[in-house]
């Protein structure tokens, strides 16, 4: 679409990403490393329902760092202002242990 955080999301993930990252960034949003062998179409929450993987934008003030939501194959990234912020706040939320449901706490930008 024309939303400039999405675009940059995906760019991010061709351009930036090497295999491994992509799979951290993968098990990071719908809780397996891997795509289904009939592809991302029929990935499945963990209801077995269909849940297509999904973007949605979020404040910035309330979430400074990408939120997943494993349940729904969702990712909720803030409105950065720059594709730079984006790549650096994704590559830490996808390389760092998740350490329960309150990491945006633990990790807010200083």
């Amino acid at each position: 679409g024309d939303d400039p955080v999405c675009r940059w999301f995906w760019e991010v993930v061709r351009e930036n990403f090497d295999q491994e990252t992509r799979a951290r960034l993968l098990q990071f949003v719908t809780g397996t490393a891997g795509v289904p062998s009939r592809g991302f179409s029929v990935l499945q929450g963990n209801d077995g329902n269909i849940r297509t993987f999904s973007i949605r934008d979020v404040d910035t003030t309330q979430y400074p760092f990408p939120r997943s939501h494993t349940c729904f194959n969702r990712i909720d990234l803030p409105y950065y202002k720059s594709k730079e912020w984006l790549h650096e706040t994704l590559k830490i939320a996808v390389s760092t242990p998740a350490t329960g449901f309150d990491m945006e706490e633990k990790m807010t930008p200083r």
